[in-house]
């Protein structure tokens, strides 16, 4: 069960509303929200809810000890939450959505030892642990940032309860287009790709192909998002932004401001600042990004392709800090993001190395003096013409942020017609069987 299923939509969500509403007073909805989580997570993961919960249980008795004992409780316990991520990494007993955990457990460590004068109680932190809507792919929130929104005042009960499910609805029903709409759609030209096998395709199919993924990997990414954020609001928790047009970026390093930033935020503040940063001159500055980009790499997976990607990127960024930054204004940095950033997913999107050398000698075949434009020459054009329609909606939607849009408008008839077709549409789709999982969840 995930959010964009059936299930999670028609009984999961409407019970834990009515609950958290009707059923719980102030004083125990924070620990509605943790049997909540014990229940998704339970009928998501099932064998690995005990690992959940002892995890949890670690990071709250580790909260307690860098508290009382500080840097070497910290130590201990940073070390000892890493070696999980790494052993679930390079064995492939994969527990669902540890990476996230694992960080939001080193984020609860490092804050309460910069802040040693923060009361949190256990329940507290349980709660910011095991928050569902981020807790399979993020936003990565800190624990400062989820403040206590149990309270509604009496006064005007009814009507705070309504804006918060208006807002938090608007943004879940968005998020759920995104994901079924969009990124389940051009999920299948990418399939088609793979299907016919790399070495089998023409040029211009290759490069439609990294540009399907391009987008699918958007839209599957902050459907989620938006639609974890959209959880919170509806009953007052404000996670953090997590995407804000990147694809208007001028360089690299402002697309990772922009793309996924609370995990980029995670870097900055927790690994790349504490190195010094950008402070210490240029060649600290590009050991620092060295070492960031190697662990983001790592983060998302322990292979090689993985450690390309984040080398790749480094590069780019370094070359950015040194002296390319001067050249990326206006049009020409946008041109410069929209070469790199899809050729960045050829690492991201393949498993082996030599698919992503065959890729790009099908993305540069000309160049290269092989003939890739007529092998399988008028595929493009047969893909072209069944995909073309959410290609471009999807190039379309890069540009724009329809949730914040409709909170604009909200109540504005044409926004609710939009808003239930969009619904409704994807919940057709959902029950033809049309679904693929969040690609983040392999992370």
């Amino acid at each position: 069960m995930d959010f964009g299923s059936i299930p999670f939509m028609i009984w999961f969500l409407p019970v834990f509303l009515i609950g958290y509403y009707i059923y719980t007073s102030e004083k125990w909805r924070k620990f509605w929200i943790i049997a909540a989580t014990i229940v998704f997570y339970g009928i998501s993961c099932g064998m690995w809810t005990a690992a959940l919960l002892a995890l949890t249980a670690a990071g709250i008795l580790g909260a307690f000890f860098v508290k009382e004992k500080g840097k070497p409780a910290l130590v201990i316990f940073s070390f000892c939450f890493v070696g999980v991520l790494v052993y679930t990494k390079v064995s492939g007993n994969f527990m669902p959505g540890v990476s996230f955990l694992i960080f939001t457990l080193l984020s609860l460590l490092i804050d309460i030892y910069r802040n040693k004068e923060a009361q949190y109680k256990p329940s507290d932190m349980a709660s910011y642990i095991l928050f569902f809507p981020k807790l399979l792919s993020g936003p990565i929130a800190q624990i400062g940032e989820m403040p206590n929104a149990y309270y509604i005042p009496v006064s005007n009960r009814k009507d705070a309860i309504f804006r918060r499910l208006e807002n938090g609805l608007i943004y879940f029903i968005v998020g759920l287009g995104y994901k079924v709409l969009l990124a389940n759609q051009l999920a299948g030209l990418w399939r088609e790709v793979q299907t016919i096998g790399i070495p089998s395709i023409s040029t211009p199919l290759a490069w439609m192909g990294i540009l399907a993924f391009t987008l699918q990997l958007y839209f599957d990414f902050q459907g989620y998002s938006l639609m974890a954020i959209g959880i919170g609001r509806m009953i007052g928790v404000y996670l953090p932004e997590n995407f804000h047009l990147p694809y208007l970026s001028k360089s690299v390093s402002e697309f990772y401001r922009r793309w996924h930033m609370t995990l980029g935020r995670w870097f900055r503040e927790y690994v790349y600042f504490p190195m010094g940063g950008s402070r210490k001159g240029t060649l600290r500055t590009v050991c620092n990004l060295l070492a960031v980009w190697l662990l983001t790499g790592l983060w998302h997976g322990i292979g090689p392709t993985f450690l390309l990607w984040g080398l790749f990127l480094f590069f780019w960024i370094a070359m950015e800090k040194i002296f390319l930054k001067r050249f990326l204004n206006g049009f020409w940095g946008h041109i410069y993001v929209w070469i790199l950033l899809p050729l960045s997913w050829v690492f991201f999107a393949l498993d082996s190395l030599s698919d992503v050398k065959w890729f790009f000698l099908r993305l540069f075949a000309p160049l290269v003096g092989n003939t890739g434009i007529n092998v399988a020459a008028g595929d493009y054009l047969k893909y072209g013409g069944m995909y073309w329609p959410f290609l471009l909606a999807g190039i379309c939607l890069l540009f724009v942020a329809p949730e914040k849009w409709m909170r604009q408008r909200r109540g504005k008839w044409y926004v609710v017609l939009l808003l239930t077709v969009v619904f409704w549409v994807s919940v057709y789709l959902l029950a033809q069987g049309v679904n693929n999982p969040f690609m983040y969840f392999s992370f």
